[in-house]
C-alpha cells in the first residue's frame, strides 16, 4: 500500500477531464478525504481509452496494449484492492507478430538460407513480407535473435539484463518519485543512480547499435518508442527499459471477471477503464459527463469553473486532465498562464494517427492479436513525422485484431481489427487525403501480410487529426501528448503544480512522468500528492 503524505478532508476538488490521469487523481484524492467531482467533455470516461460500439463490433479506440502490470497492481494496492477484483489477465502468445516489408521468407530462413519445412509457418508466402513472432517465452526469443545474427542471442540476454536494471532504478528513483524541480535532483539517492541517467542521455538508436548490427533486431528493440511518441533518434536511451517491459514482464489482454448483461465477459482496455471508474465510485467520486469546461479562473476563495452552457462550479481546488496546452491557451485568463503561445509552439508533440476501425467477414489467419508492419528503413517515416511533416510514403503501422483472443468483440463469423499509422501532428487531413491514404494502407496490408480486406469490410470508421482535435481538444491533433525527447523528459516537462496559480494542478500525458496508461496512473498520484501537500 502506497499512501499519500496527508489528508484532504472536506476540500472540494473539481477534476476537469476523465482520462486515466484524471481518474487516478480523483481516486487518490477521494481516498484522502476530498469531495471530488469529475467533469468530462465526452459521454464516455477514459479519455483516449474510449470504446466504439456499432453493428455488433466493439473497438478499443485508443490504447490496446496492457503492459507494466506491476503499475496496475501498485495502483489498486493503494486502495487495498487488486486488479483481479475487477478483471483477469490473459498473457498473449505470441506477444506480437512483425512483418518486415519486401521479403517472402521468415527472418531466420533469410539468415540460414533454408526453405520452410512442410507445415512450418513462414509468413503468407509470395504476397507477404518476412514474418517473425515474438513469443511469450524468453528462451525462444533468444534463439530467434541468434538465428538472425550470430552472437545476438547473448547480446539479447545482456540487453535485457541491462534493461531490467534500468527499469528498476528508473521506476524507484525517477518515476514513482516525482522529481519535477531541480532541487529534487540534488539528492544522495539520485546521485547514486546518476550513472544510469548520465550514460543514457544519448539516443535510443545509438544505444541499441551497441548490441545489435542487424537493422531488424534494432527495430524490434525500439518499436515501443511509438508508445512514447518518439523516434529512435530523438528518444533518450533511458527508455531501453521498455524492453524489460516487453520481453520480461509480458503483454496481456484484460478480461472482465463479471459477466455483462448478455452473460459475456468482455475484454480490452475499456474493461480496465471500467475498473477505474468503479473504484472511483466506491470511493465517493461524483461524475458528470457531456460537460465541456469553457473557463477556469482563480477567485479570492477557490476557483470558478464555468461550463459551455454557463453553469458555474466553485471548488477549493482544480485538477486538470484536459490537454495542457489547450487549457493554458483557451481556458485560463492570460495572467494565470505559466507559458506563452511561443512556448507551446516550440514543443515537440507526439504523433497523431490515422486510425481505421474495420469489421470484416471471415478470419484473418495471417494476423496475430498485435501485428506490426515495418519498412526495411523506417527513418523516412520518422522524418515525415518529426522533421519534414508529410503523409508517409512508406508507413510503419500497427494492426490490432482482438477477435483473435476475444469472441465478444465481433459477431460470429467476423473479425474485429483496426489499423493505426502514426503521422505528423497538425497535418491537413482532408477527405481526399484520407481516402488516398486509406487505399495506400489497404494495399500495403494485402501486399505485406497477405491479408486482402477490401471485399470483406462490413463496418468501417476513420479517426484522424481532426477527430483528435474535436473529441479531445488535442493540440495539433496529437494522439498521445508531449513526446519523450531529451528536452521533454523528467523535470523538463510541464509541472503538475501550476507555478502561476495556487491551487491549480495538472495530470496526464503532458506532465511527469509521461505518456501511456501506466505513466498516467502514476501522474495521477503525483498530482494528488502535490495537492495534499499544499493543503497540509
Amino acid at each position: 500500500m502506497t499512501g499519500l503524505s496527508g489528508r484532504a478532508d472536506g476540500v472540494s476538488v473539481t477534476v476537469v477531464g476523465g482520462g486515466v490521469g484524471g481518474l487516478s487523481s480523483a481516486a487518490y484524492l477521494a481516498d484522502a478525504g476530498a469531495d471530488v467531482t469529475l467533469v468530462e467533455k465526452n459521454d464516455q470516461l477514459g479519455g483516449r481509452a474510449s470504446r466504439l460500439e456499432a453493428e455488433g463490433f466493439r473497438f478499443d479506440m485508443g490504447p490496446s496494449w496492457y503492459l507494466m502490470p506491476d503499475v496496475f497492481e501498485r495502483f489498486f494496492g493503494h486502495f487495498d484492492r487488486v486488479p483481479g477484483d475487477y478483471y483477469d489477465l490473459e498473457r498473449l502468445d505470441p506477444h506480437y507478430r512483425i512483418y518486415f516489408k519486401g521479403e517472402t521468407r521468415s527472418v531466420s530462413e533469410q539468415s540460414s538460407g533454408r526453405s520452410p519445412r512442410d507445415g512450418e509457418q513462414s509468413g503468407p508466402g509470395e504476397e507477404g513480407g518476412e514474418r517473425i513472432d515474438v513469443a511469450a517465452d524468453r528462451a525462444a526469443n533468444r534463439e530467434l535473435f541468434e538465428s538472425i545474427e550470430p552472437g545476438a542471442g547473448e547480446a539479447f540476454a545482456e540487453y535485457l539484463a541491462t534493461s531490467e536494471r534500468h527499469y528498476e532504478t528508473a521506476m524507484e528513483k525517477f518515476v514513482y518519485e516525482d522529481r519535477s524541480s531541480l532541487r529534487d535532483w540534488i539528492d544522495l539517492d539520485v546521485m547514486r543512480a546518476a550513472p544510469v541517467g548520465l550514460t543514457l542521455l544519448r539516443s535510443m538508436q545509438g544505444h541499441v547499435e551497441n548490441y545489435f548490427e542487424n537493422p531488424k533486431l534494432q527495430q524490434i528493440m525500439q518499436y515501443t518508442l511509438v508508445f512514447l511518441g518518439g523516434s529512435p533518434r530523438n528518444t533518450p536511451a533511458l527508455y531501453n527499459m521498455m524492453s524489460h517491459v516487453d520481453f520480461n514482464m509480458g503483454v496481456y489482454y484484460p478480461v472482465a471477471n463479471e459477466p455483462d448483461d448478455d452473460g459475456d465477459h468482455p475484454g480490452g482496455i475499456g474493461v480496465v477503464i471500467d475498473a477505474f471508474v468503479d473504484l472511483c465510485r466506491e470511493l465517493g467520486v461524483a461524475f458528470e459527463t457531456g460537460v465541456e469546461v469553457a473557463e477556469i479562473t482563480r477567485r479570492k476563495r477557490g476557483f470558478s469553473v464555468v461550463d459551455e452552457d454557463g453553469s458555474e462550479r466553485r471548488p477549493d481546488r482544480v485538477v486538470v486532465n484536459a490537454d495542457y496546452a489547450h487549457t493554458e491557451q483557451e481556458l485560463l485568463p492570460e495572467h494565470e498562464r505559466q507559458y506563452d503561445a511561443d512556448y507551446w509552439a516550440d514543443r515537440t508533440y507526439a504523433p497523431s494517427a490515422y486510425l481505421l476501425y474495420l469489421g470484416v467477414e471471415g478470419a484473418v489467419p495471417e494476423l496475430a492479436h498485435h501485428t506490426l508492419v515495418l519498412p526495411d528503413d523506417w527513418d523516412p517515416h520518422f522524418d515525415q513525422i518529426f522533421e519534414d511533416p508529410a503523409w508517409p510514403d512508406e508507413p510503419a503501422y500497427y494492426l490490432c485484431v482482438p477477435s483473435k483472443t476475444d469472441d465478444t468483440v465481433a459477431p460470429e463469423g467476423h473479425s474485429n481489427l483496426f489499423v493505426l499509422a502514426p503521422i505528423a501532428p497538425g497535418l491537413e487531413d482532408s477527405p481526399a487525403q484520407r481516402e488516398r491514404f486509406r487505399e495506400q494502407i489497404l494495399d500495403d496490408v494485402a501486399e505485406n501480410t497477405g491479408t486482402d480486406l477490401r471485399d470483406r469490410i462490413v463496418f468501417e470508421e476513420e479517426f484522424c487529426v481532426s477527430e483528435f482535435v474535436d473529441r479531445y481538444n488535442a493540440t495539433q491533433g496529437t494522439a498521445l501528448g508531449l513526446a519523450h525527447t531529451l528536452r521533454q523528459t523528467a523535470l523538463l516537462r510541464p509541472p503538475n503544480r501550476s507555478t502561476a496559480v495556487d491551487g491549480l494542478y495538472f495530470t496526464g500525458s503532458f506532465t511527469t512522468p509521461g505518456i501511456g496508461v501506466p505513466m498516467c496512473l502514476i501522474s495521477g498520484q503525483h498530482t494528488a500528492e502535490a495537492l495534499v501537500e499544499d493543503v497540509n
